[in-house]
Formats: C-alpha cells, structure tokens, sequence
C-alpha cells in the first residue's frame, strides 16, 4: 500500500486494452468483430440520405455528455443491404433499416448472437420513410442504451476472466462485498470507510475509488445528496499535485447529470457522471459514480471511476471502467 498517492500531473498513466471477449463456450458461432462502441448501420443509400438516416445518425452520433472533449456515444459505420455479406454479419453491433410497403407499421426489435457471438442486432421497419424517423427519434434513449448496455456486458464479461485479484481481496475484506476489478489496479490508498485504487502504467490513468456512510432517508438518493457526500470525500482523501489542492466536481461548464438505474444483479443504484476538477489546481477529467443501498447495514456503498489522461479520448476506456461499477455484490443473508 502506499499512503501518500496523490492526482499528479507527472503519475504515470495506463489504458487497458478493449479485447473482444471469448468464453469458450460450445456455440458454433464466431466471436463478434470489430471495436468497441462500433455500430455497423444496414441501410440503403436512398434511406440514408434522407429523414430516416439524418434521425438515425444524430442519435449514435451525438456527443456523449460530461466529457472534457467531444466524443459521440457510437462511431458509425455503414452499408447497403446488398452489401450486407458474411463478412460483414459477425458485426458486433447492427441496426438493419427496412422502410417500404411490405411493413404495415413501424417496428423496432433486437435480436442477441444472431449470426455471431455476444452480439446484440437491432431492426428498425416501417412503411414510409417518415414514420421510421419519427419513431427514431421517439426512441432514441431506448436505441442508445441498448447498445451501451451491451457494450458493458461484453466489458464486465472480459474482466470477469481477467480481475485482479489483490485489489478484490481488498474490496471483500474492507467492506464486506464482491466487486470485479480490472487487471491492473495495483496501487492502493486506503482510510476508514475509503478505498482508491489506482493504475500504474504510462497511457491513461484510471481510477476507482469506494467509500460508505450511514443510510439516513430516502432523500440520500438525490442528485443534491450524493454530490455533497462526493465533495466532501474527495476533498478529504484525494489531494492534487500542488499544496492544498484537492480534487472536487465541475458544475460551472458541465453540470453532473443524475439517473435512476440498476445493477448487474437488478438491484436499484443511483448513477451520477460529470467532470472532476482540483481545486487550486487546473486539471480533470470525467467521473461516473454508482451509488446503493446496503439495507442489512444501513448504510450507502458508493464506487466511482475517474480517468486523467489530458489531449486523450477517454470514451471507451471510460464505458469499460465504469461497466465495473455495476458488478456490486452485496453478500445479503438469507
């Protein structure tokens, strides 16, 4: 363990490579290809010029909010339906478009491991190009998480094969729960009811850090409350580079956005992304906290991610540090 870590400008950073995930198992169908957060997008060229591919477009590729620099949720890739081969069909992630009279209303389906394995396939069909883009657009939430949440599957799959054990270890001893941990994480700073755990490498630096306090009410679960808590522990447990800097959140240019969400195992969390920043110093990044309720000990387990790694994309190695924060396992009793 090493007491005295602190965010520096000069640490060493890591970016922990995506790999595509292969369990194993007895299917015959391959493994996905292609990268992450890719979304292969089947649809002719007279559709994709038009309302459907303009809608469709903007919504995988609009900027994903809270991050330092602009970053689309999705990177797009495209091909006709006469184009749409078998070399093409292992696709990790597809949207197949279908617009004309054979469809007598709109309809969205998704279709998992279709033609390869984890793949997640979504079909968008309907009779006329405007009714497809209306409903595109009525639907755009449930179009983006459905590939994001696949995203995270295939992420926690992969460090569920590949953890690091040490920093587990100290999780289950510290707080009494399971949570998976990256391979990597072999930096330590830890203080009663506070765990950070950090990256050692030369690329980005990532970060997770845990920390509990006792359940009061319901309203422990807002936006307000849990920014507060975030502030307060930040600032007494993760100092910046110069003296008396210390790490806090950015509300002035990205005001932190806060959701109602779940976790891997259907247990309700609250989630919070944002930037963090140092006060009294000029450097930051984004952060995605989780947040739940230990209801057997009262108290709030709230684990968050953060990455430093400046003139850097961070989008994927973000969405793969946080699909660990969802892995929270409370160990209830029966």
């Amino acid at each position: 363990m090493f007491q005295n870590i602190k965010i520096s400008k000069f640490l060493p950073l890591s970016l922990t490579a995506l790999m595509l995930w292969s369990c194993g198992n007895l299917s015959t169908k391959p493994n996905v290809s292609g990268t992450a957060n890719e979304v292969l997008v089947v649809i002719d060229d007279s559709i994709a010029k038009g309302a459907v591919g303009d809608s469709l477009f903007s919504v995988l590729n609009q900027d994903m909010p809270c991050m330092p620099q602009s970053e689309p949720y999705f990177n797009i890739s495209k091909t006709p339906h006469r184009g749409f081969t078998d070399l093409l069909k292992p696709a990790r992630n597809i949207i197949i478009v279908n617009v004309g009279d054979a469809y007598s209303h709109v309809k969205l389906s998704d279709d998992n491991d279709k033609w390869a394995q984890p793949q997640s396939v979504m079909t968008i069909q309907g009779p006329d190009e405007q009714s497809v883009a209306n409903a595109v657009s009525k639907y755009a939430n449930d179009i983006l998480n459905y590939f994001i949440k696949a995203e995270r599957k295939r992420a926690t799959a992969y460090q569920r094969h590949y953890p690091e054990g040490a920093a587990m270890d100290s999780v289950k001893k510290k707080f009494g729960f399971s949570m998976v941990i990256p391979k990597g994480f072999n930096r330590f700073k830890s203080d009663e009811n506070f765990l950070w755990m950090s990256n050692s490498n030369n690329d980005t630096r990532q970060n997770i850090v845990i920390y509990t306090y006792p359940y009061d009410c319901s309203q422990t679960f807002t936006r307000e409350m849990i920014l507060h808590k975030r502030d307060s522990v930040m600032m007494l447990n993760i100092p910046g580079p110069s003296e008396d800097s210390y790490m806090g959140t950015e509300y002035k240019y990205e005001p932190p956005i806060f959701c109602n969400t779940a976790l891997e195992n259907g247990e309700y969390a609250a989630e919070v992304r944002g930037l963090w920043t140092v006060i009294g110093d000029i450097m930051g990044g984004p952060f995605v906290s989780i947040s739940t309720l230990d209801s057997e000990n009262q108290r709030v387990i709230t684990a968050e991610c953060f990455i430093y790694a400046p003139n850097k994309y961070k989008r994927n190695v973000l969405r793969q540090l946080e699909s660990t924060l969802y892995t929270i396992e409370l160990n209830k009793t029966k």
